[in-house]
């Protein structure tokens, strides 16, 4: 039987195994297989079929090199389908099923798929298998019951480690667990789960496993110590997620789960949560490429070459070098040159000692960094030259390299006109790529993939690699000027500190003003309708794609606190006629604060922040 999930989701069933006595229920939903309404109600649909006579088990299994990687995320963005059941329902389904049902683990499970697979009577998984919690880095706890199978099985200790820090849990740790139960060799896990399934003289639900339970003080340890690490921290849904896993404990099964239920719903309402999930849907936006890019296969890049001096070139050869590149350093300045390789040499020596880096690795990588003083060496090596380079300006190596390695990427620190300009956020984990028109797609492509490469995903913007920069720097500026109208600094740092953002480095004021009294809701407001307000420039100009972008960047790049979202978030949930509204109000003070072109036309079209998202 085939049934559609909608949305070009399907769940097949076949029968399977020594005389087709296993229902073998494959879902198939791509690019993820994320679980959506759609495909939660044809799975409930499967899972009728094991009513039929002559089954001895089941065997769940996701279709591709995943079970499930979509996150909850990917499941609640689909529309709702009629009569589909939530997860827990579905996991609840598949583990009160009479027959014992085994699940077919290849790649990663992540949110809801973890939660199915964890709902099963058994696991059998590949070596490179893996299961993910992410929940609580959603503001969440999981929806699907893990909160009381998961300790059941591994005990509280491991089970508030593995749902408080969302790590991945590889197949070899799962099963020294006893949370994976097989594991295979090779890239398909289905005979041997359809074997198991056969085998199991009878079902193992999740509210018989009693394992995780035996050792009673170490439970209540576990939890103590989990409650006084959350109490250190600001978010709410650590406290209820240990909730939960303590009440797996002391309370009946499906109280367990009902408590869970409620957990889910409250922490669902939250602004942190609101946030924290703003912030992850932003992060995949950015990950996006434009069509022609995704397409584009560039060829693998083994050798970076740095052209010039800038304070991020020595750490940009030190990335690169650890991540296996071959690093050719250009400066006709030798003594300066010299200073930037001796600062990677004393940085490879700081992380041998602290035990980081073992000895022979920091010959091999030192060993593939060379440094020049002429750029035409490496622009005439041929094949073995680099294959991207890095120009701390657009200067005359940048002309030679271009005119010699016209398929070589050439990125420029702090961009250029006609240039592919790269930027590095002071995060030093994430950086802008900021494409010129008619930008060669191989290139970029390349480019990409080499910046995430080196742990520095790049955010893919117009004209200049400026938005961070510049959107940062107007929430400092506002900041400067209400200090000059005489706000104490202690306010001002006060109010930053309570929304957990950092405050920066202020000088102070050339004529300082009466002291002025003023709220911490309205720095706060003034702070962020200056970075939304410069943002919504940097979106009229094009050089941001898109709102969500802003957010992503001062989130990862700026210190801007990841559960408030980011700026722009923080507009679209008081809404542009608020924000225009106060900026009226201040705009006399400072031009910083008078809005621009781009807010009153979206108000006066009736148009909303999400509606740039959609680009």
């Amino acid at each position: 039987m085939t049934a559609t999930g909608g949305l070009g989701g399907t769940v097949n069933t076949e029968r399977a195994g020594p005389e087709d006595a296993v229902l073998v229920i494959t879902f198939d939903n791509p690019p993820g297989n994320a679980l959506t309404p759609g495909m939660r109600r044809a799975m409930m649909q499967a899972l009728a079929e094991a009513a039929q006579p002559g089954l001895r088990g089941v065997v769940i299994a996701g279709a591709g090199r995943n079970f499930s990687a979509a996150t909850s995320i990917d499941a609640g963005e689909a529309p709702a389908a009629p009569g589909a059941p939530s997860l827990a329902v579905l996991c609840q389904a598949m583990d009160a099923l009479p027959l014992p049902v085994v699940v077919a683990l290849s790649g990663a499970a992540v949110g809801p798929g973890a939660e199915l697979a964890l709902a099963a009577h058994a696991r059998v998984a590949t070596e490179t298998a893996r299961l993910i919690f992410p929940e609580a880095g959603l503001g969440l706890p999981p929806q699907g019951g893990s909160t009381q199978r998961l300790p059941r099985i591994v005990g509280a200790a491991e089970a508030l480690d593995i749902l408080l820090s969302g790590r991945p849990v590889a197949a070899e740790e799962g099963l020294a667990l006893g949370l994976i139960d097989q594991m295979v060799a090779g890239e398909d896990p289905l005979p041997a789960a359809i074997a198991r399934a056969f085998a199991m003289p009878q079902p193992r639900p999740g509210a018989a496993r009693t394992e995780g339970l035996e050792d009673v003080a170490g439970w209540q340890e576990a939890v103590t110590a989990a409650r006084q690490e959350a109490a250190r921290g600001i978010l709410p849904a650590p406290a209820r997620i240990i909730d939960c896993v303590d009440a797996a404990l002391y309370l009946p099964f499906e109280n367990g789960l009902a408590l869970e239920e409620v957990a889910f719903d409250d922490l669902a309402e939250t602004e942190e949560s609101h946030g924290l999930i703003a912030a992850a849907q932003a992060e995949r936006r950015a990950a996006s490429l434009p069509p022609a890019v995704a397409k584009a296969a560039p060829k693998g890049i083994s050798h970076l070459a740095l052209i010039g001096a800038a304070p991020q070139m020595a750490p940009v050869a030190l990335i690169a070098l650890g991540r296996g590149l071959k690093v050719s350093w250009v400066d006709a300045e030798k003594p300066r040159l010299a200073a930037g390789m001796r600062w990677v040499a004393e940085r490879q020596e700081a992380e041998m000692r602290a035990g980081r880096l073992a000895p022979a690795q920091k010959d091999a990588d030192w060993a593939r960094l060379s440094g020049f003083a002429d750029a035409t060496v490496l622009a005439r090596s041929g094949p073995a030259g680099p294959g991207l380079a890095i120009h701390a300006g657009a200067g005359p190596d940048l002309v030679v390299m271009t005119r010699l390695l016209p398929a070589v990427p050439q990125l420029v620190l702090g961009g250029a006109e006609g240039t592919l300009g790269l930027a590095l956020a002071p995060s030093a984990r994430i950086s802008e790529l900021a494409l010129p028109e008619a930008a060669d797609s191989e290139q970029v492509a390349a480019s990409v993939q080499l910046l995430r490469r080196l742990n520095l995903p790049p955010v893919l913007v117009g004209k200049m690699p400026i938005l961070g920069r510049r959107v940062a720097g107007a929430g400092r500026a506002a900041l400067a000027r209400m200090l000059a109208l005489g706000v104490p600094k202690r306010r001002l740092e006060i109010a930053l500190d309570g929304f957990g953002a950092p405050f920066p480095e202020l000088p102070d004021p050339e004529a300082p003003a009466p002291m002025r009294g003023m709220g911490e809701v309205e720095v706060l407001n003034r702070w962020l309708a200056a970075q939304v307000n410069e943002a919504m420039r940097m979106l009229d100009a094009r050089v941001a794609r898109r709102p969500s972008d802003v957010d992503h960047i001062l989130v990862q790049g700026f210190g801007f606190p990841r559960w408030r979202g980011g700026p722009m978030h923080q507009a679209a949930q008081r809404g542009l006629m608020v924000l225009r509204a106060e900026m009226h109000g201040w705009m006399e003070e400072d031009a910083l604060w008078q809005p621009c072109a781009l807010i009153d036309r979206m108000i006066g079209e009736g148009r909303r922040l999400a509606d740039l998202d959609r680009n």
